[in-house]
């Protein structure tokens, strides 16, 4: 049977809940202040208003408005640091645009220059002023299918043939020296057959080279016509046959003397025949263009330099007072035509 303990009596309290005289302090006891509150003046007046001075006026505002004002600040700080920069780089590129360089650059010289300053047109008063500059002269007829050979196949020949031309007398790669371009348009077996011809003058019939003459000026003037047919070679292969018929005017700069125009001109007139194979007649090593037969005519030439090396060269200007010109009283328009296979009057 369990021993029950007696309850624990409640805290007597008095009136007003003031502790009895045996308890401790009464948490639930509201504290109190005997002295009275002291409120300022102006909190006890009614209906009453403290006027501002200027500067608690203006410290209002701040408070109200200084979030706006510090955007407003920054914003325009912004934009007036953005204005400043944009002066500074425009005056700077205007300073770059105006300012005269210490150097200037060399400016190309529109035409060759004669001792006296002038430009100067080797080609005028000649038969040359009216042919067409480097390739331009080199015009193509339409292709048409000939033969065995389609259309294709002949425009395939007539574009590979001006690109030998190009590269044996317009060229400054074969000009001086370098002949591999030339031959990388050949069929590979005509590659081997026409390498020797570089090794002595032989090739002078069919491409132009010079001895490194500064006196070279660096335009060439072309006339000519292109005509094609089939046929067959000596083998009985069938091949388009592309005949070239061409005068190659080049330009030199005489050391002294006075001379007639085309007394600074060497003319090349040349008749080439150029073979394109049938396909289907030949190995794969010789499909592609072939040269079949070239001659050529060159007139106002160093004929010794060009007989023995094949280099070009201006003959030297003598006048012994019975010389009216190189030409040697021959028409000049039978001098440049390249219709004109046979040989005139100085030339080798």
């Amino acid at each position: 049977m369990t021993e029950q303990q007696p309850p624990v009596p409640a805290p007597a309290r008095g009136p007003a809940n003031e502790p009895g005289p045996a308890a401790g302090p009464d948490r639930y006891a509201v504290a109190h202040v005997d002295e009275q509150i002291q409120l300022p003046d102006w909190m006890r007046q009614v209906g009453t208003e403290q006027p501002l001075d200027r500067t608690e006026r203006r410290r209002l505002a701040w408070g109200r408005h200084r979030g706006k004002l510090l955007v407003g600040v920054v914003a325009l700080g912004a934009v007036a640091l953005l204005g400043a920069t944009v002066t500074v780089v425009r005056t700077v590129v205007d300073g770059v645009r105006t300012a005269t360089p210490s150097t200037p650059s060399p400016s190309p010289s529109p035409g060759p220059v004669s001792s006296a300053g002038a430009h100067r047109d080797y080609f005028a008063g000649t038969p040359a002023a009216g042919f067409a500059v480097g390739e331009q002269g080199i015009q193509l007829p339409t292709a048409r299918p000939t033969g065995p050979f389609s259309a294709a196949q002949v425009r395939t020949a007539l574009d590979t043939t001006r690109r030998a031309l190009i590269e044996s007398r317009l060229s400054t790669v074969m000009l001086y020296g370098n002949y591999t371009p030339f031959l990388t348009v050949l069929a590979e077996d005509a590659r081997e057959d026409l390498s020797p011809a570089f090794a002595d003058a032989r090739f002078q019939h069919f491409a132009t080279r010079l001895d490194r003459s500064f006196r070279w000026k660096k335009e060439i003037r072309v006339a000519g016509k292109v005509d094609y047919e089939a046929t067959e070679n000596a083998d009985g292969i069938r091949v388009l046959a592309v005949t070239t018929r061409f005068s190659w005017v080049y330009a030199f700069e005489r050391l002294a003397g006075e001379a007639p125009p085309e007394a600074d001109l060497v003319v090349v007139r040349d008749t080439v025949v150029w073979y394109l194979p049938h396909p289907d007649d030949v190995s794969p090593s010789a499909r592609g263009l072939w040269l079949g037969s070239a001659e050529a005519v060159t007139w106002n030439a160093e004929c010794g330099l060009l007989r023995e090396e094949g280099f070009l060269d201006v003959a030297p200007w003598v006048s012994d007072g019975n010389q009216v010109g190189p030409s040697r009283g021959v028409p000049l328009t039978e001098v440049f035509d390249p219709e004109q296979a046979a040989h005139v009057p100085g030339s080798c």
